[in-house]
């Protein structure tokens, strides 16, 4: 699941113009970890409702930032396997041939919508504050 952004070349190149490249740097770079930080917040609070042993909700881990061809940060599980797990209570599965719908069911699609509601356009905000 990714959230994407579109319409940013102009701000960017507005804060460069007005701040230079290094402080652009900066504060993007801030924005995005400032992002990546409530977005962790809602994916955490988003596996909480199907806590058992509570090791998927401790294992949330956002990424440093990433430079390839864009900059962006990734919100995962840290180290193990967790990954399974969360995919099965997400989508659910088969279980001596019946579908089985756990409680998780659709919380991860739930909150990647709630971060491009709410996140997205409040990171676009304070560029756009930023470059005039």
């Amino acid at each position: 699941m990714s959230v994407s952004i579109e319409g940013l070349d102009n701000i960017l190149k507005n804060l460069e113009a007005k701040l230079g490249e290094r402080r652009t740097t900066r504060v993007v770079n801030k924005a995005l970890r400032s992002a990546g930080e409530k977005s962790q917040k809602i994916v955490e609070d988003a596996t909480a409702t199907y806590i058992r042993t509570g090791e998927t909700n401790e294992t949330v881990i956002a990424s440093n930032i990433k430079k390839n061809p864009y900059k962006s940060i990734e919100i995962g599980w840290g180290a193990g396997s967790r990954w399974r797990l969360v995919h099965l209570s997400e989508f659910g599965y088969t279980r001596y041939g019946r579908y089985v719908r756990p409680r998780g069911t659709g919380k991860l699609r739930g909150a990647v919508d709630e971060i491009e509601s709410t996140i997205v356009p409040e990171m676009q905000k304070e560029l756009k504050e930023l470059s005039q």
